[in-house]
């Protein structure tokens, strides 16, 4: 087992195992929008930067080593987590209460509240195309651009 250190407390991980996932399992909230444990890291959106030995890294990306010293919420992780969500909703109005998915289940929704986001920093944008409807085959959310949140909701079925 290695030990490393994530913000100040020492925690007993495998070597090799995803950053993230240690993360996880010591309880310590931080940002992960497009990771999800049976995907890997998709490292997309940038929001579960930390800081490693001083240095900013993905922790979805980064692999377990011994005597590691990691903190997820430095000014500089801090910072890089919130402008990376904030890219992140370029793509999403924020309008959670309205929301069909303002259910717990929304990663979008639950990161805003995590990173205590009040609006926008980066304006949304529309596509400037017209936005598919559903079908009895698909089923299009606000959501569904993330992978993550794909793979973790349950199948809709239709009837």
């Amino acid at each position: 087992m290695a030990r490393i250190t994530i913000d100040g407390s020492m925690v007993e991980a495998e070597p090799g195992q995803r950053l993230i996932y240690a993360i996880n399992r010591a309880g310590i909230e931080l940002p992960q929008v497009c990771y999800h444990p049976q995907l890997g890291p998709v490292q997309t959106c940038d929001t579960c930067m930390v800081e490693v030995d001083g240095k900013l890294v993905r922790a979805c990306a980064a692999v377990v080593t011994d005597a590691m010293r990691v903190v997820t919420n430095s000014p500089a992780a801090s910072a890089a987590q919130r402008q990376a969500f904030d890219r992140v909703l370029e793509n999403h109005l924020l309008y959670c209460t309205v929301c069909d998915n303002n259910n717990g289940n929304c990663t979008v929704h639950n990161t805003t509240k995590m990173l205590q986001v009040e609006h926008q920093e980066i304006p949304f944008k529309p596509k400037p195309y017209e936005v598919a409807t559903p079908t009895r085959f698909t089923a299009m959310t606000p959501a569904s651009a993330c992978s993550a949140a794909a793979a973790s909701r349950p199948a809709r079925t239709w009837k």
